[in-house]
């Protein structure tokens, strides 16, 4: 991986240069904190495929499948959340017919063997650093999630991930560019995700161009802010986006999808990369 061209792989992953990436949050799952009995599996099914239609309505280029709805995020998650993850999901798949990828709070490891299980193209992650902050310490092993993918034979899985906290702080105290470089020699990473200080918050536009700009050979994505206001500020410095919380009702990250937000968004995000 480390000697292929990235932006060319980028391109074939998703079809597109700069892909608008809509995610698909699954509502809270047994055993979370948020889950309660009314929130059986056929009503999770039916909220996703809800959403997936408005997605695939207002063609977006790819979906990510997430379930932060299981707040408070966990490093390691319980059996009983990864079968029914892939149950639900494998319900609404025959809806999308663009790439997907998935998600497992923060953990790499379910997030690997989800994506095994569902033939996502690619996830969104950490594998690697460590994190202090509202979701207590988070710590990740670059050598073990890659060779827990390996030993899945889920190689073909391209792997974006973030180098800052979220909802917290890095212990690695170099600069992100340095974390960045030292993380592409030694990893074998597809991209970089760079986000807001929380879900639904989008990063400062000149941290982010200055990514890009040392990075410039290396997809960037931005994983969470993006709006119909902004997106044009941002679009010049991201090879795809991630959006969310802009997508729902009231722009609450847990609501459903609000159709005419979608589509003013993705509207306004495609108009901002012609």
């Amino acid at each position: 991986i480390q000697s292929m061209n990235y932006l060319e792989e980028h391109k074939k992953i998703f079809g597109c240069d700069k892909p608008i990436i809509g995610c698909l949050h699954l509502l809270p799952l047994p055993g979370t904190p948020y889950y309660n009995e009314e929130t059986t599996i056929e009503k999770n099914i039916e909220r996703l495929k809800h959403d997936a239609a408005i997605l695939m309505e207002n063609g977006v280029d790819a979906v990510v499948f997430a379930n932060e709805g299981d707040r408070p995020y966990l490093t390691s998650v319980g059996p009983e959340v990864i079968a029914v993850y892939v149950r639900v999901v494998t319900e609404v798949l025959p809806m999308i017919h663009v790439p997907y990828g998935c998600g497992c709070l923060i953990d790499p490891i379910a997030t690997l063997a989800i994506a095994k299980a569902i033939g996502a193209k690619f996830i969104r992650t950490y594998v690697t650093n460590s994190y202090e902050g509202t979701f207590g310490h988070q710590e990740f092993c670059p050598a073990e999630v890659f060779r827990y993918r390996h030993q899945i034979d889920a190689d073909d899985v391209h792997v974006y991930t973030y180098f800052d906290a979220h909802a917290g702080v890095c212990l690695d105290t170099r600069p992100i560019e340095a974390q960045i470089s030292s993380g592409l020699a030694a990893l074998p990473i597809s991209g970089i995700l760079v986000g807001g200080p929380r879900a639904g918050l989008p990063p400062e536009t000149s941290a982010f161009a200055n990514v890009k700009k040392a990075f410039p050979e290396i997809p960037l994505i931005l994983g969470s802010g993006a709006n119909k206001d902004n997106i044009a500020d941002l679009m010049p410095y991201c090879d795809g986006l991630i959006v969310g919380t802009t997508t729902k009702r009231d722009q609450y990250l847990y609501n459903e999808m609000d159709p005419e937000r979608a589509k003013e968004f993705i509207a306004a995000a495609k108009a901002a990369r012609k």
